[in-house]
């Protein structure tokens, strides 16, 4: 087929950033057609965010906003402006979906809120992303990465329980991508109701609401009476990330079966039934006894060696590549999953391939990244025609 699954999908992306932009990038590589609004001269701010090919910065050569916005195209409004309302307005008409994740209260302001477009459009679908949703005490608080994966309660489900909370290391945005997923997700949901009822919808997406979601296993658990099960209200692991010769191996022990082969593993055939060591909190108790005799196995062996004898005792051991490792990995490359994208100003660059897979419809990087403004003739060009009303 040569139509994508998205084929007929019109959206108007307003967004900034990651959560948002993450979300139109899934609609565009599936096929929508995505017309991205960004603020003349500078941009989405994820255009100055890098990494840059030789350190050089570069609005059109960011590789964080080339990843994000393949297949769309870009046209620059300044929307303090009042033509650039009516040009937004003019827009919405022939669009199934908007999606923006400025501060609530912004939309309003600009005459741009819900109940402003649905007028326009009555099939509209608009999606507001933002840190704490469109109300409540939190809703005009402005929040950093650290801040929402603390209110969503993630922090306190990572590190050890005798210490402080841990959040996920360095930048790696991952509630703003969770939220971009499920932001996609609910809006193709939400325009396949718009088409068949004929009524749009308006979506109200939390970033800390989202991150919430990584709560789930342990608030199950916490339903279960002390007396049942007792849990420490923590994600911890040991083993878990560990070093070996040559690289890292993550190692889990999640069962009594798990534990004695993974002693058979490391030939410890002394704590197959050592109290110490066959319970987490006791191994946790004793970590230091513990992971001395560990490092000294592991530090005498590969990488490929451990997972070896991870695969013959039946222990769930992982490498733990990185991201260079990655691109030439035998799984990845055998399902041919990194894409090469030729970028005019940052060459040719390989990128994560599709997040999911469909054997009719399939996943495609049509357009590299759009340069700033690189669709403004194509897109305003009927608002200036003599016989276009805007």
């Amino acid at each position: 087929m040569t139509q994508t699954a998205l084929t007929h999908l019109k959206v108007l992306d307003l967004s900034w950033h990651i959560a948002g932009p993450y979300c139109t990038k899934i609609l565009a590589d599936y096929g929508a057609e995505v017309i991205k609004v960004e603020r003349p001269e500078t941009g989405d701010p994820s255009r100055a965010a890098g990494p840059f090919k030789n350190n050089e910065e570069n609005l059109n050569a960011s590789g964080l906003f080339a990843y994000l916005n393949n297949n769309k195209q870009s046209i620059t409004l300044d929307l303090k402006s009042e033509q650039s309302i009516r040009i937004i307005k003019q827009l919405v008409k022939d669009m199934d979906l908007l999606v923006e994740n400025f501060a609530p209260g912004v939309m309003q302001r600009l005459g741009l809120d819900y109940e402003t477009l649905k007028a326009i459009n009555p099939k509209l679908v608009m999606v507001s992303i933002s840190n704490f949703g469109q109300q409540g005490e939190f809703a005009h608080y402005k929040a950093t990465e650290i801040i929402t994966q603390a209110m969503s309660g993630f922090l306190s489900s990572v590190g050890e329980p005798n210490r402080e909370p841990v959040r996920a290391a360095g930048q790696l945005r991952i509630l703003e991508y969770i939220t971009g997923t499920f932001a996609a997700s609910s809006a193709i949901a939400a325009c396949r109701g718009a088409r068949v009822a004929g009524i749009g919808a308006h979506l109200d997406i939390s970033i800390a609401e989202m991150g919430l979601l990584q709560r789930s296993y342990p608030t199950v658990q916490n339903s279960y009476p002390t007396s049942v099960f007792k849990y420490e209200g923590r994600y911890v692991m040991l083993p878990g990330i560990e070093q070996c010769k040559d690289g890292h191996v993550g190692i889990s022990v999640l069962t009594g079966q798990h534990w004695q082969g993974f002693c058979f593993m490391i030939e410890a055939y002394d704590w197959v039934e050592d109290e110490r060591f066959t319970t987490l909190p006791q191994r946790l108790m004793h970590k230091d006894i513990f992971q001395e005799r560990l490092d000294a196995f592991l530090m005498e062996r590969t990488t490929e060696e451990v997972l070896a004898l991870g695969n013959e005792w039946r222990v769930p051991v992982t490498l733990v590549p990185t991201f260079k490792d990655l691109l030439s990995l035998d799984q990845y490359v055998e399902r041919e999953f990194f894409v090469e994208v030729n970028h005019p100003e940052l060459g040719i660059m390989k990128q994560p391939g599709a997040p999911f897979r469909m054997s009719k419809t399939p996943w495609s990087i049509r357009t590299s990244a759009p340069l700033l403004g690189e669709h403004n003739e194509k897109t305003f060009k009927p608002f200036y025609d003599k016989s276009t009303q805007v």
